[in-house]
């Protein structure tokens, strides 16, 4: 650990952490009032406003990767902390303008790649003991699912009262940016051997590790999360139930992906690597479940194992991401995978609909044997390559 942390100072400083996710979350509260979005302005402008956080969230993302590797990132956190504050102050304080509601989308975008790529940077930096780092990633990450369905309930609540309003929790940031200044380490920008003359921590040939990670992110996160992103299409394609059963069914997943990803770290200290091939097979398989069963008993035991699987993948691929980089990489490696993330969203409503025309179904389930498949080769695959890497290491 490049600054040791008392036990005190880790549990705080682990807090305000959990605590950004709120800015990574919290362009949701969109969803929340959609309906008064649309009533209120031109249809293009909403779709304008519910785009543009992904699409400036890619850019973000991996500019945000570089420059926190050539500046203290601790700065780079705090900043978009107080920036994403004001996506609240668009609807509450200002005249009623889609110009402004198109603003907050854009800095909404651009604070998610500020703080997740900054939080991941800050994280490695503060955790140099690998065993220390996947435990405090997993639990970042368990938290942030915890965080969007808090959100989702309290900005339900404030939209109530004011549909302007709803986006009015995200001053809170405010309060995390003050903590952040007073409990998270600096954390400076590690100079290249050119600058020091010293040896770089990490291993050589990075590339060749992150970009079948990134790789592995994508494919796997546009295929498993397809499934769950349109759930509801499953739910009432098959007559399991109302809206209410898939806000169930959300839940269910929400928690099961939250136990996992606080387990992270203690499963793979145990696994290592290996930790790929049960999650991708609790992917795969729930996917398959609800394929060739549906019925709502066979719903809720496959989003447990969808949840499980993806909360345990998901925090591996941004931990890996900092150890197969030089240390002075970390950023950079953060922000190619947190693009791939979201790069793996772009083309899910396009190639469902392709895929649909092609089967010629209207029932969203037909899918899954597809979505289903791309994983359980992915497990595959996974085995493979830990099979050879196993042969390599005690050859």
């Amino acid at each position: 650990m490049k600054q040791e942390l008392s036990k005190s100072k880790k549990l705080i400083f682990m807090i305000v952490m959990c605590l950004s996710n709120i800015a990574i979350m919290g362009t949701t509260f969109y969803s929340v009032i959609m309906t008064k979005l649309y009533a209120n302005y031109a249809e293009w402008a909403v779709n304008l406003a519910m785009a543009l956080p992904g699409i400036i969230g890619l850019f973000a993302c991996l500019a945000a990767g570089k420059i926190s590797d050539m500046m203290n990132k601790k700065w780079m956190f705090i900043v978009g902390l107080v920036l994403f504050a004001l996506t609240g102050a668009s609807f509450a304080l200002l005249p009623s303008n889609i110009g402004l509601v198109v603003m907050a989308s854009f800095n909404g975008g651009l604070c998610y790649g500020m703080v997740s790529v900054s939080a991941v940077g800050i994280i490695s930096d503060t955790f140099s003991d690998e065993g220390e780092r996947s435990k405090a990633l997993g639990i970042y990450n368990g938290v942030m699912a915890l965080v969007g369905a808090v959100l989702a309930l309290v900005y339900g609540f404030v939209g109530d009262l004011n549909w302007r309003m709803a986006p009015s929790p995200n001053w809170f940031t405010l309060v995390v940016a003050v903590l952040a200044l007073l409990f998270v380490p600096s954390c400076p920008p590690i100079k290249s051997a050119a600058e020091t003359g010293e040896k770089i921590k990490g291993p050589k040939g990075w590339a060749k590790h992150l970009i079948p990670l990134a790789l592995a992110f994508f494919i796997v996160s546009f295929a498993a999360m397809s499934v769950f992103t349109y759930i509801d299409l499953y739910v009432s394609g098959n007559n399991l139930g109302t809206s209410s059963f898939t806000g169930m069914l959300s839940s269910i997943q929400t928690i099961s992906s939250f136990v996992c990803c606080t387990a992270f770290g203690w499963v793979y200290e145990k696994l290592k690597t290996r930790i790929t091939i049960p999650a991708y097979a609790l992917i795969a398989a729930g996917i398959f479940i609800m394929y060739f069963v549906p019925s709502k008993p066979t719903a809720v035991i496959g989003c447990i194992m969808f949840g499980m699987g993806w909360g345990t993948v998901y925090s591996f691929w941004f931990f890996r991401a900092t150890v197969v980089v030089p240390e002075n990489m970390v950023g950079t490696a953060t922000g190619i995978v947190t693009t791939a993330n979201s790069l793996s969203y772009f083309p899910m409503p396009y190639v469902m609909s392709a895929l649909m025309a092609f089967m010629h179904t209207d029932n969203f389930r037909d899918l899954f044997i597809i979505y289903g498949g791309i994983v359980a080769a992915a497990c595959v695959l996974s085995i493979i390559i830990n099979i050879r890497k196993k042969d390599v290491e005690t050859a």
